[in-house]
């Protein structure tokens, strides 16, 4: 049985939330290590909003392995596919079914109520040194918000210091981007 997640107390980065004490993934994914060593592991705000709500989630199977920097699962909106890195090594011990059976609870609540799956950890110092962490982390996405809204155009690079918030559906919200591009510039899975 998997515990209750206690809901995180939150920080903002450019205007996206991130948890305190949580590990980030250049891949937009994050981890939360657990007692007795076990690592939670979901999608963090800015990935969420980048492309909204998504239709389908497809996460690995409890007991398969998954490598830190490979792709470990994936999501599906309007005909779109993406592939999600793994942030970091270890085994699947456990699945979010109510996030897989509604995944509108994701960009509600990525950090909480919608954390995707639990898996044990192989080597977990090693995983560390690949994942942002406190400070570090709140700098990685103020680049990751500025990169955003360069490509969005002229008309959004000023927004940051205005201190508007982010756009919750950017894929929608800016087709011009295409799909292709935000995957492999923020989700580091597409191709080159």
């Amino acid at each position: 049985m998997v515990r209750n997640l206690e809901s995180p107390q939150y920080i903002l980065a450019s205007g996206y939330q991130m948890a305190a004490g949580y590990y980030y993934h250049m891949g937009h994914s994050w981890s939360c290590f657990e007692h007795g060593g076990r690592v939670r592991v979901g999608w963090d705000d800015f990935l969420v909003k980048l492309f909204g709500t998504v239709k389908y989630v497809n996460l690995p199977p409890l007991g398969e392995k998954i490598k830190q920097n490979k792709v470990a699962w994936s999501f599906s909106k309007n005909g779109h596919e993406a592939a999600i890195l793994a942030p970091v090594t270890g085994t699947i011990l456990a699945v979010n079914h109510r996030a897989l059976d509604h995944p509108e609870i994701l960009p509600a609540d990525p950090y909480h109520t919608g954390w995707l799956f639990i898996l044990e950890p192989v080597m977990p110092k090693r995983n560390l040194k690949s994942l942002y962490y406190g400070d570090e982390s709140i700098q990685w996405m103020e680049k990751e918000s500025q990169r955003l809204l360069e490509l969005m155009g002229p008309e959004y690079k000023d927004l940051a210091a205005t201190g508007a918030e982010p756009v919750r559906d950017v894929q929608a919200a800016c087709p011009q981007i295409g799909w292709d591009v935000l995957v492999r510039e923020f989700l580091r899975t597409g191709q080159k």
